[in-house]
């Protein structure tokens, strides 16, 4: 019998991470066995030490047999935790991992410029001319000299701070926690603003873009009041959470023409209806949660999970744990 087992409850995908973290723990020489939603919980936890959730997916009633069996770590194979029955496991005393955000740093800022030049240079128009032959007629946005905006400073905000400073991007920053100087010239930003100075930024932005943990206070951090403090003609990014915007304000303002257009990866309710009128608007370009799922990003996160894996069967507090502080 292992000491591992690897949950996957949610609907999407299970390759390859599932492929990539059973690699990096055969490496180390650590046999797992997989959930199956078949057989009875108790049977699937019973003597285990670790539980790997790919996605952080699981619901109280996986914590509670986790928990029973006597688990020593959840290992959750993600940053967001938005999913996963958080409650359950704080109170449940197993100590909760999951991977830093510098894994998916990136990919994500990667995606973020994907997304607004697809935005800019009118990718979703591009099509549909080329097969009316229509040519010559685009009319696109230059980002050199344009100020974008980036609503959270981690690691993946950083990332794209230097990536849109070599677009000749002006970059400003806005973070809850204070950014020094020195960091701030190393990456780029201009400046960098307190949360409380969110519209004052907005105020000057072309483009905005989020990079922020999804909790209590981010909830909404764009809302219709942000995207009235926007410049008019701004465009908006998003590869961080959905319900950091607040959808039906920002399809009010697109609709209204006071936005230029969105990038989104990630939405309110994912998968996106069918229906949502995001998915008719030609200056509005989105991805089905695609920002982080680069063959090295899970190369990455396998190597982290197997780490932490390593240190909780021999005994050793597991690293990127997370505290209530955090939440």
């Amino acid at each position: 019998m292992s000491d591992v087992l690897i949950l996957h409850v949610a609907d999407s995908a299970i390759e390859p991470i599932y492929s990539e973290i059973v690699g990096a723990l055969n490496d180390r020489e650590i046999a797992s066995d997989f959930f199956s939603a078949d057989r009875p919980l108790e049977d699937q936890f019973a003597g285990k030490t670790v539980v790997i959730d790919i996605g952080g997916w699981a619901r109280a009633e996986h914590v509670a047999a986790g928990k029973a069996a006597g688990v020593q770590l959840w290992q959750v194979v993600g940053y967001g935790l938005d999913h996963l029955a958080l409650d359950d496991v704080m109170a449940s005393g197993i100590p909760l991992a999951r991977i830093p955000g510098s894994s998916t740093a990136i990919a994500l800022a990667e995606h973020a410029m994907y997304l607004l030049l697809a935005v800019v240079k009118q990718a979703n128009l591009a099509r549909p001319a080329l097969m009316e032959q229509h040519f010559f007629d685009g009319d696109a946005i230059e980002l050199d000299g344009r100020t974008i905006a980036i609503i959270g400073l981690g690691a993946s905000g950083r990332e794209l701070a230097k990536r849109a400073g070599s677009f000749g991007m002006r970059v400003l920053g806005v973070e809850v926690a204070e950014v020094s100087m020195a960091d701030q010239a190393a990456i780029g930003v201009e400046r960098c603003e307190g949360i409380d100075r969110l519209h004052a930024v907005l105020a000057e932005a072309d483009v905005v873009s989020l990079h922020l943990p999804l909790n209590s206070a981010t909830r909404h951090v764009l809302n219709a009041g942000a995207f009235e403090a926007l410049k008019a003609g701004a465009i908006v990014v998003n590869v961080a959470r959905g319900q950091l915007i607040d959808e039906p304000a920002l399809v009010d303002a697109l609709t209204r023409g006071d936005l230029g257009g969105a990038g989104l990866d990630v939405f309110e309710v994912e998968p996106l209806p069918l229906d949502s009128p995001l998915l008719s608007m030609s200056n509005v370009v989105v991805t089905p949660h695609w920002a982080a799922a680069t063959r090295a990003t899970m190369q990455r996160r396998a190597q982290i999970t197997a780490e932490n894996v390593r240190r909780a069967l021999d005994g050793r507090p597991a690293e990127h744990l997370v505290r209530l502080a955090d939440l």
